[in-house]
């Protein structure tokens, strides 16, 4: 027999339902009860803010992503249960004072934020946070050990790779001559298995990735200047989409590894080091064929986004604000989308990243051998 919810009922569980929550201008975020409360703050810019001014002209009325439900108009203020904010991303200068820290910290929420042109900064992450001393030994173990760390190297490398091909295959069934690309990273893939160290798989990865990235050409249905990956800074309009979609999901993936009993400062492929979080990397290779490069398909197709949507300065290329919210509008409806790992189980992408995480901590305590996530498309 069917349930009818009660209103009561109903909203507690739209509730449960967490978001990311993006900040593109200059704002104002502190508690006000139990909720957020973020307001956009008008600045005056000077001769000196040239580029900043630009993209003001470019700002459309909304102000604040969370979902197509809570936009908020220029100027206004926006009232967010903290219940339904599973991580907050700023793109602007961002006021804020040590009470909303601790509330924050109280509700288990990361504040990850980026500078001007989409780069990673920096998270605060809340405190408490789930720990487990076997883990860090046994991920520990595994990196000091060479034969256990290519063992998982090669697991995350072969899966990256493979999810890199899935895209390739599915624009190829619809008419992108990409055959040759796919053949030599197919190629290429069975060195894999027989790298000797790290340094060996990232030269293989390189040769596969810089193949990859000229086969885009021929995805795309609009022209765009784009021939190879150009980082720190980028210098055109695809580069800036993936630096900017990278960045997004590094910092979605260390949300899900603080989910877990992961430490994302261990990580198998990259190496460990001073301020870095090589796991985070690891785990974001797998993801960003999906998460990434898909979206930037997408939104260049169906000329969502496009040349026009970025400025050029002393050869840096910065996204416009307008390209930043429909690029975050569509990775963030593609984190929601929900699918089907198996015959019984349906997830959506962002589960997914925390289920990995899962997996690797089931290897590393020698429970199943680990075998991450490849697309079939």
């Amino acid at each position: 027999m069917s349930k009818i919810l009660s209103h009561t009922e109903t909203k507690r569980r739209a509730i449960t339902m967490k978001n990311n929550l993006y900040l593109f201008s200059d704002s104002l975020i502190r508690r006000k009860d139990s909720s957020l409360l973020c307001e956009k703050l008008i600045k005056k810019t000077t001769e000196e803010d040239e580029l900043e001014v630009q993209e003001e002209k470019d700002l459309k009325q909304e102000e604040f992503y969370l979902d197509p439900d809570s936009i908020i108009p220029n100027g206004d203020k926006k009232y967010i249960p903290v219940e339904s904010v599973d991580g907050i991303y700023t793109f602007g200068s961002i006021h804020f004072t040590s009470r909303l820290i601790y509330f924050l910290s109280q509700n288990h929420i990361p504040l990850h934020t980026f500078n001007f042109n989409g780069s990673y900064a920096g998270t605060f992450f809340p405190s408490e946070r789930k720990v487990s001393g076997s883990t860090l030994i046994q991920q520990a173990a595994h990196y000091t050990n060479y034969k256990r760390r290519m063992i998982v190297a090669k697991e995350f490398t072969t899966a990256a790779v493979k999810n890199c091909m899935a895209n390739l295959k599915y624009h190829m069934n619809r008419g992108a001559h990409v055959e040759e690309e796919f053949s030599f990273i197919e190629e290429m893939l069975e060195y894999v298995p027989t790298a000797e160290d790290v340094q060996e798989l990232f030269g293989i990865e390189g040769s596969i990735k810089k193949t990859y990235y000229s086969a885009w050409k021929k995805i795309f249905r609009y022209p765009v200047d784009f021939s190879h990956r150009v980082k720190n800074p980028p210098n055109n309009l695809i580069n800036a989409l993936i630096s900017y979609g990278n960045a997004i999901v590094y910092s979605v993936c260390l949300n899900q590894i603080y989910q877990t009993r992961l430490y994302p400062e261990i990580g198998f492929i990259h190496e460990v080091g001073e301020g870095k979080l090589p796991l985070c990397y690891d785990l974001a290779d797998i993801f960003k064929p999906i998460f990434t490069d898909r979206t930037i398909f997408k939104v260049i197709n169906k000329n969502m986004v496009s040349e026009k949507d970025c400025i050029r300065k002393n050869g840096k290329c910065f996204l416009k604000e307008s390209a930043k919210k429909i690029f975050v509008t569509e990775l963030e409806a593609k984190l929601q989308t929900t699918i089907t790992i198996d015959e019984n189980r349906k997830m959506s992408y962002k589960r997914l990243v925390k289920e990995e995480c899962y997996k690797l901590i089931k290897h590393l305590n020698g429970e199943e051998q680990i075998k991450p996530y490849i697309s079939k498309w």
